[in-house]
């Protein structure tokens, strides 16, 4: 009886012949053996990009390709369905024989490795397919997750950082960041506890070349006071190297730890000044302003809503909702003008496309608004919420059978009807087929709603009033 190490060793002696269809066929017989051989299915997708790219094919997949392949897709995907990860994880390798470099079926590769335990080899899959696609933001999503599970955080920290830098408001990768982070740094503190005896930040810092590194990678320190005498040697190092714009970008990091936007405004500002090229600090600098006009945003609505709750004065309270439209209209604007830029500089990241086709409705933008729907809508991900918006954009419009038609669609991929997403669409559908005049209709949809969550919205009220209207005549 042949074992994985044996058919593994003919596959290589085959590769290194040129038979490589044959090697490809070992390959894969030993992984049927030994599906956790990581090195050996790297060696194999390698082999089979060799040879499509011998027989003047494209290792992605061509349309004709991907078209052949339509069957074990439905295939793999009932096998998940199913639970059969062995069985997939095969069937897919069947399917990426003909395109190696398909990014979505490797990424539903890592994931059944990982469902069968092999980690390494979904983490060296993953590795493999962000070299193929820089920009594919899930995959340093499972990466970071994955390496965090294996206990190596420094490799986790690196993982959601490439995130960061093409989606830095990406809330769960700057909250994962702060806690390895963090539980680095202190793990690194203990560490030196026990090796001198001194409990001090201070002391951490300042020893040996390793705990400055550290410093350096903490984004986020456990106390305010800790970030307070991080900064203050941020400024020692600034001082010896004022040209670094990391360093600056850093330092603005900590003041916004901080709460304080304008000196973290002026750091990154200066980051920018001495390389105007630091993307970081363009991400950071945008996501910063966002932020500010978020809190000014809030507070306005507090005031205003302690104000109208006590009674205040008219004349007063109309000058604060002036405010807030004011900065409303200037915070969409600008975040309008951010996500253009993200947009430009990330073209193949649709849920920016998604953001920036949101801001462009809210200023009333909807040709332009729907142009990115109909780029988000392809990535399967966003369709729902893409179709959703774009025939709100259509029914801005007065366009009702095109809008209808995309609610339409919408609705038809949302698996549980009754949640809250399902709600939204249906009763855009309503507002829409009521819109045009469809009375019967729209008083169909409101009802399918009015059945499960009489409280949505204002669809009771919307339920009486037709059936007010259809009883008149």
């Amino acid at each position: 009886m042949n074992t994985a190490k044996d058919i593994f060793q003919r596959a290589e002696q085959a590769a290194r012949k040129g038979n490589l269809e044959y090697a490809i066929e070992l390959y894969i017989q030993g992984l049927t053996v030994n599906p956790k051989a990581s090195d050996e299915r790297q060696t194999l997708h390698r082999v089979e990009a060799q040879l499509v790219e011998n027989n003047g094919g494209n290792p992605a997949g061509g349309v004709g390709t991907k078209l052949k392949a339509a069957g074990s897709l439905a295939k793999i995907k009932k096998l998940s369905l199913q639970s059969k990860w062995d069985e997939a994880v095969m069937e897919i390798e069947q399917a990426l024989k003909s395109q190696p470099h398909n990014v979505s079926l490797l990424f539903d590769l890592a994931e059944f490795l990982e469902k069968i335990e092999a980690r390494e080899s979904a983490i060296a899959i993953l590795s493999d397919l962000t070299d193929i696609d820089k920009t594919h933001i899930e995959s340093y999503r499972k990466l970071g997750a994955l390496w965090r599970e294996e206990g190596d955080p420094r490799k986790a920290i690196e993982a959601w950082e490439k995130l960061k830098m093409y989606r830095p408001e990406d809330k769960e990768a700057g909250k994962a960041i702060r806690d390895l982070s963090a539980a680095t740094m202190v793990d690194a503190v203990e560490e030196k506890k026990s090796e001198t005896g001194d409990d001090s930040f201070r002391s951490m810092l300042k020893s040996e070349e390793e705990s400055a590194d550290l410093e350096q990678k903490a984004k986020v320190l456990r106390t305010d006071e800790d970030r307070i005498e991080a900064i203050r040697f941020k400024k020692e190092d600034l001082r010896s190297d004022p040209t670094n714009s990391r360093l600056w970008r850093e330092l603005g990091g900590l003041y916004q730890d901080l709460g304080k936007w304008k000196h973290a405004k002026a750091a990154y500002k200066k980051a920018l000044e001495v390389n105007a090229q630091d993307l970081f600090a363009i991400d950071r600098l945008g996501s910063l302003q966002e932020s500010m006009f978020d809190e000014q945003i809030a507070s306005l609505e507090k005031k205003l809503q302690e104000l109208e709750e006590g009674g205040g004065p008219e004349g007063e309270i109309d000058e604060l909702r002036a405010q807030l439209d004011a900065s409303q209209e200037k915070s969409v604007e600008f975040k309008t003008g951010e996500y253009e830029r993200k947009v430009k500089a990330h073209p193949t990241d649709y849920e920016l496309k998604l953001i920036y086709g949101g801001l462009l409705m809210q200023g009333e933008q909807y040709d332009e608004a729907i142009e990115q729907f109909q780029k988000a809508v392809k990535d399967p991900k966003f369709k729902v919420r893409a179709q959703n918006s774009m025939g709100q954009c259509f029914q801005k419009k007065s366009v009702y059978a095109i809008a209808m038609t995309q609610y339409e669609e919408a609705l038809r991929g949302v698996a549980d009807p009754d949640s809250d997403i399902a709600k939204d669409i249906r009763y855009n559908l309503a507002t829409a087929t009521e819109d045009n005049g469809e009375y019967d209709k729209a008083l169909e949809h409101y009802q399918i709603i009015m059945a499960t969550d009489i409280g949505f919205r204002d669809v009771s009220e919307r339920v009486d009033g037709l059936m007010q209207k259809k009883k008149n005549g």
